[in-house]
Formats: structure tokens, C-alpha cells, sequence
């Protein structure tokens, strides 16, 4: 390129992004992808100072570092735009990028798509702010977000750890997931069930059978239920007591936000919401649909438009509202987004043909499908029935019938998927005439437990209680499923025995981590912060100072247990101190053993036999002299020390030949890679 026309870059994140971006603009623009984010806090430790809260984010790999510095050289007096996600991980990645190029480049723009489509590609970079301009609120969240949970992981996961037992993770919002599912697993084993009765009459008219129920559905008085029974047993007619019609109009739900998303999605299609964000990804980035990640149900008018021409194209001007329906978020931030709809208003062959041309699967056209559904359906007419109600008096009970008929389908004709209408056909019936009783029937049944959460109705639940947002649903669920706290059987999900202990710790020490109220708070204080209404520190500073509090008494489960030994071996009561650090260490030291176990003792004697090293009378007497002997006899071990055939062909076999001369890092690699299959 000459020097006389200013370079132009578009940052996106990724790579198929960047070939479909490429393809609308054109040569004159070069459209690079920065992997995801390539700038995190380091994996092996903190990395924030607890002093000032500041992060040390470093770059997350040498692919990263190769991209950042093409970035960087491409970037010199260049005409920047910054087109990473529309949401606060997307702006943080961005943030990243312009604290990188700001030096460097002549001008940097924010461009943030929420379709990738020409038309709306073009037209944003043509309007870009300033990269200064924009909200740097968003940035602050981030960091808020990023620092404080780093915070209480990695103060609180080794202090769990330590004190339960194992290994377990504790996270700001993962572990508030796993306390509901805790929860809702011990309401439904502490459920007892109880029994109650229903009891129906059949009745006919004409040629017509139809179910009438005893006016109060359940019963719970047995005796009751079958006095009704047998006095209406001889009962050969129903008399019409009452009668009313009434026209019924339901309405479409409005178009999809990512928690309704990845429920519907959950229920219909059983996909894991995570599976759900991979498939709508791709979709968003081939150009398929808007952005997947928001909570609004705003439709843009120029897609209202397209909706509505198409339903009057393809299912007639019967089927169009004669003004468009609009539907309102519930919290005001999220109207900057648009819901999540098709970008391509056609039908659902055309939509097909799109997914395979673009090369996606099945799974892809199944999603795409399911938001083509509720995309249009949310724009058409109500449904409309016909409901009759008919109260009927039978020996002197009145029993009660009711019939639906589907009179216009309205928005249904394309979405008939989650609400279901009783459609009963009822004859037609007048008030005072008789109809035949048929037959009775008296049924005992028992009371249900809640059901387990599934996947989509524990998104449902962090949505209602304000946990995590559209961005963070689907990580929790991973998160906490990963982590071995929760596992999947049929389509529901079940606590381990970790997700137990976990709570039951947390709540005893930390109830805060779990407490949904004081969660949601945090989530609202970081959209404040986003709103530049907050100070992120000041989030960062209370997570900081309610997990340090509870660390400073921290005892482990081992010295607990090897305390308790040690009180028992001696006779005395510990219970007033089990709970004190200070005292503990003290009543330890005062009682532990000092000797060496026999196990010990023959140990070293051996060593001594195979090395040649001296063993003092005194290294025998002292169980600490020992451990340090014991220790610098293995190490002199090792220098002679032959691996044999069988663990060399294990380590070339998993391509660890380099260790075959290093006999003591072999033998730490070795114990590892069999505790880890003894594991499995």
C-alpha cells in the first residue's frame, strides 16, 4: 500500500469473524483476529497487588504474542477500528488492544457489530467514535469482575482445601449455583409425599365423550372423596347448571434474550447451554443472527420491517398485527442491544441452504430454526379459542367441564412449541338441558417432590435471583460441572458428595461466597460501576477484606485430626480449643510424638545398608533428624539408582524418554501418572 492512502485495520476476535468482515470491506481494509483474549492475569499465581488491587495482566501465549506484534508493526499510522464483542469481555479485549496501539496508530475507532452483515458492517464503521469517546465504565466492570473473583478464589479455594480435605474450588458466583442445586437436592430427599384423590365423571352427548372433574380438583379428605363417589355411582344423568363462552387470546413471547434462549433451547433441543453459546456463535459470526449474548427484547426498526413483510408475504395479511408489537427489557442498560433474531428475513428452506452453504451442521440449523420461529412469531397475531366452561350438577355435586377450540392460530402456525391450550371438543351444550353420565372414576394419587434443576431452569433461577449475566450463564454450568460439584443424569442435575461438603463449609465460614442476595448486590454494584456510578476498587476491597477475615484462623482438617489423635492417646478433653489456632499449635507441640515410628526406623537402617551413609544413635532417637536423614539418604540413593525396563517403556511411551537419565524426576513423573490412573 502507498503512503499517500492511510492504512485501515478492523480488530475483531476471531478468526472466522475476521474472513467474513474481510469479504464485506474489501482491499482496502486489512481485518486481523486477536484469538479471543490474549491478555489475562498470570495462571501461576495472584497476580494482583493486595495493596492497590492492581492486576498484572500478561500475554496469554506465543501465538498471542506473534498476533499482538503483527498487530502492532500493521498498526503504525494507521486508521484503527476496534471491533471486538458489543459486550464488557468484548470492550476489555479492545481496551487491551488500544492501550497496545495507542502510541502507534494515527486514529483509533470503536466499531461494535450486532450483526455481521454488509449492510450493518458498512454502516457502523462509517459512524465509528473515537476508541476515547467511548465508555471506559465498561473496561472498570471488567476489572472489577476479573480482580475480585481472582480474589476470592485463590484466597478461599487452598483454605477450603485445606480445612475440608481435597481439593475444592471455591468461586464467587459458581458457588452460590452449586448451594441451589445443594438445596433443592435436600428438598426433595426431606420430601414426603401425600396422598389426594381426584375424581372425574364421564359424560355424552350425541356422539360426543367429554371429561368432567369434581369441582375442587383434589381432595385431600379420603373419606370425603368417596362418599362423593359412591353417591354419584347410580347417578345416570348430568344436569347443564351453567354455562359460559368466552373468546381467549394468546399472545407470542417476545423474541429471544440469551437466558430464554439457552432455557428453550435446553428444553426442546437438550442442548447444554454452553453447547447452545458455540452453536449461536457461529451463527453470529457467519451472519445468521444478531448478537447472542444480551437481555434485551428489542427489536430494531428496520428488522421490524423485514419481519413484517415477510409475514405478510408468506402467511398472508390475516396473520399481521396492524401495528408492530413491542416489547419492553426489564432492565433499562440492556436496550442498547438488540433481542436475538435472524438477520435474514426468508423462509425456512432458504435459512437451510444458508447453514450449509456456510458449512455448519445440523445442530446449527436446528438453533437457527428455533430462533427463526420466535423471531417471526413474535411479530404476528394472537391465537385465538373458543373456551366454554360448563358447570354440571350430578346427585347433587356440581362438577365442572372445560373446552377449548382453536378458532385462529395465528402466531402459533409457525410457534406451537411451550404453550399448550386444554383442547377438549365440547357438544353443544344449553343451560337446564341433560346429558348422559357414562362412567365415574376415583383416583389416588401422591403429591410430587420439586423436580432437580435442568440445565435451562438453573439458568432461569441465577436469571431471577440477578447471578451472573447473559455472558456467564452458560461458564457457570461448565464451571461447576467441571469441577466435579454437579453431575448430569438423564436431563437434570445432581450434587456429588464435593458439592456437600463445599456448602456445608462455606455456609458454616463463609456464608457471604453463597449468600444469593449479598451476589446479586455484587452484580448490581459492578453495573453501577459500568455506569461510572462506582469505583471497581471498592468492589475489589470488600471481596478482599470478607475473605481475609475468615482466613486468619485457618486450621486444616489434618491438624485437626492429628490433635484429636493425640487427646485421645493422652485422655485429656480438647473440645474448648478445637476451634483456636494459637492453643492448638501449643497443645500439639506439647503432646506430639518425638520419636520415630518402627516403620521409619527400619526404613532408614535399610537406606543405610544400600548407601553406605552412617546412621547416628542420635538420628534414631529424634523424629524430625530422621525425616532430614531419611531425605538426604534418598537423594544419594537416586545417583545410582536403575530404572527398570518396565517404567523406562512407560515414559518413552508417553514421550517422556528425556527423564530415562534423571532417575528422581522419572520417579515423581511415574507416581503421578499412576495415581492418575488408579483415579480413573
Amino acid at each position: 500500500m502507498g503512503d499517500k492512502k492511510t492504512k485501515k485495520i478492523v480488530i475483531v476476535e476471531s478468526p472466522k469473524k475476521a474472513r467474513e468482515i474481510q469479504k464485506f470491506l474489501g482491499k482496502e481494509y486489512s481485518v486481523k483476529a486477536t484469538i479471543g483474549h490474549f491478555k489475562d492475569l498470570p495462571e501461576k499465581e495472584m497476580g494482583v497487588d493486595l495493596k492497590t488491587f492492581k492486576p498484572k495482566f500478561v500475554i496469554k501465549s506465543k501465538n498471542h504474542r506473534k498476533m499482538l506484534s503483527e498487530v502492532k508493526k500493521l498498526a503504525e499510522n494507521a486508521e484503527v477500528y476496534i471491533a471486538t464483542d458489543p459486550d464488557r469481555e468484548g470492550y476489555a479485549i479492545g481496551y487491551f488492544m488500544y492501550e497496545e496501539l495507542k502510541k502507534k496508530a494515527k486514529d483509533i475507532k470503536r466499531a461494535e457489530f450486532h450483526e455481521i452483515t454488509e449492510k450493518h458492517v458498512k454502516d457502523i464503521i462509517k459512524k465509528a467514535p473515537k476508541f476515547e469517546q467511548t465508555n471506559f465504565g465498561l473496561f472498570d466492570a471488567f476489572l472489577g469482575r476479573r480482580v475480585g473473583d481472582r480474589i476470592v478464589g485463590y484466597t478461599l479455594s487452598p483454605i477450603a482445601s485445606k480445612e475440608i480435605g481435597g481439593r475444592f474450588s471455591v468461586g464467587r458466583v459458581q458457588s452460590p449455583a452449586v448451594r441451589l442445586i445443594v438445596e433443592r437436592e435436600r428438598e426433595i430427599q426431606q420430601f414426603k409425599p401425600t396422598p389426594y384423590y381426584v375424581l372425574t365423571a364421564i359424560l355424552k352427548k350425541d356422539d360426543t365423550q367429554f371429561v368432567s372433574y369434581y369441582e375442587k380438583q383434589r381432595l385431600e379428605d379420603k373419606e370425603l372423596a368417596k362418599k362423593i363417589y359412591e353417591g354419584i355411582k347410580t347417578v345416570r344423568q348430568a344436569v347443564v347448571k351453567d354455562i359460559k363462552k368466552k373468546e381467549v387470546k394468546q399472545s407470542p413471547k417476545p423474541p429471544f434474550t440469551t437466558s430464554s434462549l439457552q432455557q428453550t433451547a435446553n428444553s426442546q433441543l437438550r442442548f447444554a447451554p454452553e453447547k447452545t453459546m458455540m452453536l449461536a456463535q457461529d451463527l453470529f459470526e457467519n451472519g445468521l443472527i444478531t448478537y447472542h449474548r444480551t437481555d434485551s427484547v428489542r427489536i430494531s426498526k428496520e428488522a421490524l420491517t423485514g419481519i413484517r413483510k415477510f409475514i405478510e408475504k408468506s402467511f398472508g395479511k390475516e396473520y399481521l398485527p396492524s401495528k408492530t408489537r413491542v416489547y419492553r427489557s426489564k432492565n433499562t442498560q440492556a436496550d442498547a442491544h438488540e433481542a436475538i433474531r435472524i438477520t435474514n428475513f426468508v423462509d425456512l428452506d432458504t435459512q437451510r441452504k444458508l447453514v450449509s452453504e456456510k458449512g455448519l451442521t445440523e445442530d446449527h440449523f436446528k438453533l437457527l430454526k428455533l430462533i427463526y420461529q420466535r423471531t417471526i412469531a413474535s411479530q404476528m397475531k394472537d391465537a385465538v379459542y373458543d373456551r366454554t366452561t360448563a358447570l354440571f350438577d350430578i346427585g347433587g355435586y356440581v362438577f365442572k367441564t372445560t373446552g377449548s377450540v382453536l378458532k385462529f392460530d395465528g402466531y402459533k402456525k409457525v410457534y406451537n412449541i411451550e404453550d399448550k391450550e386444554e383442547t377438549q371438543r365440547l357438544p353443544d351444550l344449553k343451560k337446564g338441558e341433560t346429558v348422559e353420565k357414562v362412567d365415574q372414576k376415583l383416583e389416588e394419587k401422591w403429591t410430587k417432590p420439586p423436580g432437580r434443576y435442568t440445565e435451562g431452569s438453573l439458568v432461569r433461577k441465577l436469571e431471577e435471583l440477578g447471578i451472573g449475566r447473559p455472558s456467564t450463564y452458560a461458564t457457570i454450568i461448565k464451571t461447576i460441572k467441571d469441577r466435579g460439584y454437579v453431575v448430569k443424569e438423564g436431563g437434570s442435575l445432581r450434587p456429588t458428595e464435593a458439592a456437600y461438603h463445599l456448602i456445608d463449609y462455606l455456609n458454616g465460614k463463609y456464608n457471604w461466597v453463597i449468600d444469593y442476595d449479598f451476589t446479586r448486590r455484587m452484580e448490581e454494584f459492578l453495573d453501577a460501576v459500568e455506569e461510572k456510578k462506582k469505583d471497581w476498587k471498592e468492589f475489589v476491597e470488600e471481596l478482599y477484606r470478607k475473605s481475609v477475615e475468615g482466613a486468619k484462623n485457618v486450621i486444616s482438617k489434618k491438624m485437626k485430626d492429628y490433635a484429636l489423635d493425640l487427646a485421645k492417646k493422652h485422655g485429656k478433653d480438647i473440645s474448648d480449643i478445637i476451634d483456636d489456632p494459637e492453643k492448638l499449635k501449643e497443645f500439639i507441640d506439647q503432646h506430639k510424638e518425638t520419636k520415630p515410628s518402627e516403620k521409619q526406623i527400619a526404613y532408614a537402617r535399610s537406606l543405610s545398608e544400600k548407601t553406605g551413609l552412617e546412621l547416628p544413635e542420635d538420628v534414631l532417637q529424634d523424629k524430625e533428624k530422621i525425616k532430614r536423614w531419611i531425605n538426604k539418604a534418598k537423594k544419594e540413593a537416586m545417583k545410582s539408582y536403575k530404572l527398570s525396563e518396565k517404567q523406562k517403556a512407560v515414559l518413552i511411551k508417553n514421550g517422556k524418554e528425556d527423564l530415562i537419565d534423571k532417575p528422581e524426576k522419572a520417579l515423581k513423573w511415574l507416581e503421578m501418572y499412576f495415581r492418575k490412573r488408579r483415579k480413573k
